[in-house]
């Protein structure tokens, strides 16, 4: 094998929670994961020597910086592979957005090299190796639906979120930083812990007994509040999804992009569509069972 095609599967959360902060400095989360259908795609090719990299977004840092890369090499340097690679990111899930698209082009990364040199590792040795770089590359590598606890890289598989929905994806065009969304959380929390929780025993049963509503209802998401602060556009985008006849609408991760769910599909596309005249990154995709899925190679 010579190349290989994946796709790296986006995330929502349909809830979070944050119940203190660990010894090793890292907040203790809780938290319901589901990977969405909004992917990007990469394809991965041996070469003599080095790394390269392109992309399809100049956003994106090609060199170094980027965890594709950091990827890479800690897969290259553990296994003494010889040789080298060239990569090819086409980006579709939004860049710095509370989706993981990092932590999803990392997770295809780890997948693609131990299928790409047969490496004979299976998900468990991957999410082992993944911990130093980020705490959802471990989900973005099992993909599906998942409650995650601890640093968020404690897993454990829930029944699939199997209803017949559209996900509708927007992004405001602003930039949040992860790290001081969480630091204004442990602000906000010393001042005020009446703060809204989700409660995912119920929103868990909920997934198991296929009730929307109870479903719904039970979704939340604790950092939403502070991101809020620095970005009105959440509350506006998720009034509109709302008004338009979504299900749901919320903050997915630090945010600061929103999602709803729609049972209607008309309703969705309608909703779509006038999200996209001001908000370019407003994307419709659907609920998925994966987090990488290779698709091709030679």
């Amino acid at each position: 094998m010579e190349s290989i095609r994946l796709k790296a599967m986006g995330k929502i959360n349909l809830s979070i929670d944050i119940k203190g902060i660990l010894d090793d400095g890292y907040h203790d989360v809780e938290m319901v994961m589901q990977s969405v259908n909004l992917a990007d795609k990469l394809l991965i090719r041996k070469s003599e020597e080095g790394f390269s990299m392109k992309c399809s977004n100049a956003d994106v840092p090609v060199g170094k910086k980027n965890i594709i890369y950091k990827t890479w090499m800690i897969m290259k340097n553990k296994y003494k592979i010889d040789g080298g690679i060239e990569v090819f990111l086409e980006k579709n899930i939004p860049i710095a957005a509370g989706m993981a698209g990092g932590s999803a082009n990392s997770a295809a990364i780890f997948v693609g090299i131990n299928k790409l040199f047969e490496l004979g590792l299976d998900d468990e040795n991957l999410i082992d190796l993944s911990k130093e770089l980020g705490s959802d590359i471990a989900f973005c590598i099992k993909g599906g639906t998942y409650l995650a606890t601890g640093r968020g890289t404690d897993l454990v598989k829930l029944d699939d979120l199997d209803f017949d929905i559209e996900v509708l994806v927007c992004r405001p065009n602003v930039f949040v930083s992860t790290k001081k969304v969480y630091k204004k959380f442990d602000t906000m929390y010393e001042k005020n812990n009446n703060i809204e929780r989700p409660n995912n025993q119920n929103l868990i049963r909920a997934i198991k007994d296929k009730n929307m509503d109870d479903l719904v209802a039970s979704m939340c998401n604790v950092l939403e509040p502070v991101t809020r602060q620095g970005c009105s556009d959440i509350a506006r985008i998720e009034k509109i999804m709302l008004q338009e006849g979504a299900d749901k609408a919320m903050m997915s991760g630090s945010g600061p992009t929103v999602f709803a769910f729609f049972s209607d599909k008309k309703k969705a596309k309608k909703c779509a569509n006038i999200l996209r005249k001001q908000y370019l990154q407003t994307h419709l995709t659907s609920i998925s069972n994966k987090g990488v899925d290779i698709y091709g190679n030679k």
